[in-house]
């Protein structure tokens, strides 16, 4: 018996629309322009269908195609997505943010890893006299703060090494990893121990913790940490800590992955 069309009409239409979603991942990880003949085979596509899909999406305005080059790069709806789903994630974030900074009684942040830069989307300060601020909409670089080493730690290797080489490894102070091989290792303990320390790498007398949070795709979306002054960060109050900004973050996905 054949299959209805209107069947097989959907079945195209969600292939179409996973290899155009390939495209746009493809393209956000890239560290320069690529053309058709490169899109093509990284998303196991004919070079004809590549150029069809980056023809519907440049016309949409997701893609950039540089008549100079010919080549494709990401467009201003698709960034502008990317920063529309970390406004509206903020909101969402806002309980779990608060809930962090009453048990840890240090600065809670939230922050997403942007192209090159984690940006910070909210805050809650801790109701200390020494405390830490930064500014919403702040952008660090993110090998040398606990959030944005745990946002490289969950992406794919090509992209931390498309960031390392186009944002470079800067020297914030002594402790900064400022060695691609070190910062590998580094991710690869983020990733065993389910959470990221910076320990004065960005400014001295410093301490950051911070866990991951993750869409219903699996795919990391954002970090949650504390920040305070290294004094009162010390180990056995890691100790205490750590466990509780681990299961926070994990309620926040799971918060992400409910119908409700």
């Amino acid at each position: 018996m054949a299959e209805p069309v209107e069947k097989r009409v959907s079945g195209a239409g969600v292939q179409s629309l996973e290899r155009a979603l390939d495209i746009l991942e493809l393209l956000g990880e890239a560290s320069d322009e690529l053309g058709v003949t490169e899109v093509g085979p990284a998303v196991g596509l004919p070079n004809g269908t590549a150029h069809r899909l980056l023809s519907t999406l440049t016309h949409r305005g997701y893609v950039l195609r540089n008549p100079k080059t010919r080549k494709y790069s990401l467009g201003p709806k698709a960034v502008s997505l990317a920063s529309s789903a970390g406004e509206k994630l903020a909101p969402i974030a806002r309980p779990y943010l608060e809930e962090l900074m009453e048990t840890c009684q240090e600065t809670s942040n939230l922050a997403v890893l942007d192209r090159d830069s984690v940006v910070y989307l909210d805050q809650v300060p801790a109701q200390r006299m020494v405390r830490m601020f930064t500014e919403p909409g702040n952008r660090v670089p993110p090998h040398a703060t606990g959030t944005g080493k745990v946002l490289l730690a969950y992406q794919p290797a090509a992209t931390v090494e498309a960031i390392a080489n186009r944002a470079g490894l800067r020297r914030f102070t002594e402790h900064t990893i400022t060695d691609a091989d070190e910062l590998r290792r580094e991710l690869e303990k983020i990733q065993e121990q389910g959470y990221g320390l910076d320990s004065e790498e960005m400014e001295e007398g410093v301490r950051c913790v911070a866990a991951p949070v993750f869409g219903p795709d699996g795919n990391i979306l954002a970090g949650v940490s504390i920040s305070g002054p290294a004094s009162r960060l010390d180990e056995a109050r890691l100790e205490e800590i750590v466990p509780e900004i681990k299961r926070i973050a994990r309620e926040f996905t799971e918060s992400l992955l409910s119908p409700d």
